[in-house]
């Protein structure tokens, strides 16, 4: 079996083919990307790979021996899979710990033996730097693969013992499209591929929190604002994200994600009057005809403007702002700037 078709990921299989055919494989790799962009999957053909004992070639398993089976079923004992403890918030030196001991002993069926560690930027400072023992002395029939969702919370010590293979977000037509063939509607489709950024694993957790229907009934409702009912709006997105999410860190978050929906609604008010007319692509397909009228004749600036205190509002959620004071700020001075532009 060749180097799995994930969508987008051809620069990461060319990256791994080329490492297996050489016969100069590091020792740990961190695969970096969104989730769903298929870093798992790579990891787990990775692993494939490594263990199968009828391999042809050097960058092919035969996805069919007991080895094969049993890595993709996660019951390889030559392979394990870890990553944050049910009911943790973070990946514990415990884990790492008992990692290192797996990866001390020889391998049972195979040549060598795999472990893949994901969330690898949950990780403790405890454990990164325990972990960082087992990759500055590798055991020399271990390889690793390390998943996270970006660099910035890797230690630089780990990561200077790792090769990284990035895992790009997917162009928003192909996602798109994904997104229809597993049954979405068109528009809803066209929309959440954009408001994700072209990752799948975004994609999939905000149509999971029903964001895409959320969003047709917001815009219909920014466009009629007024100052009578400001705090009506107010009162509504808040209670929106306060459904299913537990009080706290979670429901601020989910209050971001909805605020989100209304910035990309600024942003293409303001790609609309700045285009005139032109065919500029726009989040909203929809609402299209809606958002050209109401940004005709009116300069991008002032919906730039817009989009700026939607992400003020944002970012002070984030930062533990009053989320109710900052919710009637934000729909008092957008009702106000709306008056004035009319």
């Amino acid at each position: 079996m060749s180097v799995p078709d994930i969508l987008g990921q051809h620069d990461a299989a060319r990256l791994l083919r080329a490492a297996l055919r050489s016969g100069r494989l590091p020792h740990a790799y961190l695969f970096v990307g969104s989730s769903g962009t298929g870093r798992l999957a790579m990891g787990r053909w990775l692993a494939q790979v490594l263990l199968c004992q009828r391999k042809v070639e050097p960058d092919e398993c035969c996805g069919e021996c007991d080895d094969c089976v049993a890595v993709a079923s996660g019951r390889h004992p030559d392979y394990r899979e870890v990553g944050v403890p049910a009911g943790k918030q973070l990946l514990p030196i415990e884990t790492i710990r008992d990692l290192q001991r797996a990866a001390s002993l020889k391998p049972v069926l195979g040549v060598c033996r795999v472990f893949t560690v994901t969330e690898a930027e949950l990780m403790t400072i405890e454990a990164a730097n325990c972990f960082l023992k087992t990759l500055e002395e590798p055991p020399g029939a271990c390889f690793f693969v390390l998943i996270a969702s970006g660099l910035r919370q890797i230690p630089a010590t780990v990561l200077s013992r790792c090769q990284v293979v990035r895992f790009r977000n997917l162009p928003p037509d192909d996602l798109q499209r994904r997104l229809e063939e597993q049954g979405m509607d068109p528009e809803d489709a066209h929309w959440l591929a954009r408001r994700s950024w072209g990752s799948p694993g975004l994609a999939q957790r905000l149509g999971e929190m029903g964001l895409a229907a959320f969003n047709r009934e917001l815009v219909p409702q920014l466009r009629a604002m007024s100052l009578e009912d400001n705090f009506r709006l107010s009162d509504w997105l808040d209670g929106r994200a306060k459904e299913g999410a537990a009080s706290g860190p979670k429901s601020r978050a989910a209050l971001q994600e909805v605020l989100e929906c209304a910035l990309l609604y600024y942003r293409d008010l303001a790609l609309a009057a700045a285009t005139r007319g032109a065919a500029a692509e726009l989040c909203n397909r929809a609402g299209e005809d809606g958002i050209r009228e109401l940004a005709s004749g009116v300069e991008p600036d002032a919906f730039v403007e817009d989009a700026e205190l939607v992400l003020e509002t944002i970012e002070g959620i984030g930062a533990n702002a009053n989320r109710r004071l900052a919710l009637d700020r934000l729909f008092t001075g957008l009702a106000r700037r709306r008056g004035t532009a009319n």
